[in-house]
């Protein structure tokens, strides 16, 4: 399965800043897939639906961008040629239960040749929980690994829709007969390494290159069959990026909500704890990068010369350390433009970012957490 064209909206949407949810029905005319949305200003939609057959009823979601040429926000940061995205994170968790449930949760992402905010010329999906088929075949096994899970490529054309489909899924999980359908779960991810591979490995086959321009971006629930309900909530983001701060220079790494400044606490020892403090002119609160490969760096303190450790935690909340220099990838980090010079900070092993959490008194601890809009998330190089 895959989305289908649709040339209507659905009457059902809620706004939240950037990003909207919507009942994307379009398969389902007798209005079967019942839906509510979230009263914060975070996206959530939940839908409830009872359908006896198998078939693609709908694709409700969260989404940003211009689907077949509609924005519900009128947000411009798409269409955005792939070839000037940096990265392109978004996060996505989700429920469902019920009886007979199949189908897909789902990132589903539209192209075009040009920026002109209209039909899509192709279709990229990267699936999470599902118990669903893809359209076409499975031309490759773990051709990535990305969030620790490795990933296989099904493509095909779409004939009813009119254009050629990518969909990666986590190896091994489409089966028949199918699985149960996940009841939870999440997929916080950097989409930019999909359109990337598929620059790399499909690049002369006229679908799709780094040339196209990325419409839209949505996460949600392809509805197929079942008797039951789903939940789920996203947010979508998408940047250029831009130098950045120079390898080799020491700097603060300030909290954008804080305003504290991150701290070693002068400890050699490594497996220490790293915390949050005032801005001093002190060697404990000044870092510096160390480039590593595909745009990642290591992150040293200049009184104890170790590096900042996501120790391979995967849990929000949990702390962030100091280790001495391995070439793992708990100790890389990524630098994710936000805006007005500041930055995400994505550990490499994990995907979790660099959280201060909101506090505002000097000896607090750093932590990271998912993917989420959010200014305690986003630092600052002085």
């Amino acid at each position: 399965m895959a989305g289908l064209a649709s040339t209507a909206q659905a009457v059902d949407y809620k706004t939240y800043g950037a990003c909207w949810a919507w009942n994307n029905n379009f398969n389902d005319p007798s209005g079967g897939i019942h839906d509510s949305f979230g009263t914060g200003s975070y996206p959530e939609e939940s839908i409830n639906f009872n359908f006896g057959s198998q078939s693609l009823y709908g694709y409700p979601a969260v989404c940003r961008g211009w689907h077949y040429g509609w924005s519900a926000t009128g947000d411009n940061l798409f269409p955005l040629q792939l070839s000037k995205a940096n990265n392109i994170p978004c996060s996505f968790s989700y429920q469902s239960g019920g009886s007979g449930m199949q189908g897909d949760f789902a990132y589903d992402t539209f192209l075009r040749w040009d920026n002109a905010k209209s039909s899509p010329q192709c279709e990229v999906m990267v699936w999470a929980g599902h118990n669903s088929f893809p359209i076409g075949n499975c031309t490759g096994y773990n051709v990535l690994n990305i969030n620790n899970i490795s990933w296989d490529i099904w493509e095909g054309y779409n004939s009813s829709a009119g254009y050629y489909v990518y969909t990666f899924v986590p190896d091994g999980s489409v089966v028949w007969p199918v699985n149960s359908l996940p009841t939870s779960g999440s997929l916080n991810v950097d989409l930019k390494p999909f359109y990337q591979w598929l620059n790399d490995n499909r690049g002369g086959s006229g679908y799709i290159n780094n040339n196209m321009y990325l419409d839209v971006v949505e996460c949600g629930f392809e509805v197929v069959n079942g008797n039951g309900w789903c939940y789920f909530n996203g947010w979508i983001d998408a940047n250029t990026g831009s130098s950045g701060p120079s390898t080799g220079t020491y700097y603060y790494m300030q909290n954008r909500t804080s305003g504290l400044v991150i701290d070693s606490k002068g400890s050699t020892s490594a497996g220490s704890q790293v915390g949050q403090w005032s801005k001093a002119n002190s060697s404990n609160l000044k870092w510096r990068l160390a480039a590593s490969d595909s745009g990642y760096y290591y992150i040293q303190n200049q009184t104890t010369g170790l590096y900042l450790d996501g120790g391979g935690s995967t849990a929000n909340g949990s702390a962030v350390k100091e280790w001495g220099y391995d070439s793992s990838a708990n100790l890389q980090w990524k630098l994710v433009s936000s805006d007005s010079g500041n930055y995400y900070i994505q550990n490499r092993a994990t995907g979790m970012y660099l959280d201060g959490g909101g506090a505002t008194a000097s000896g607090a601890a750093l932590k990271q957490w998912s993917y989420a809009n959010s200014s305690n998330l986003q630092w600052s190089f002085q």
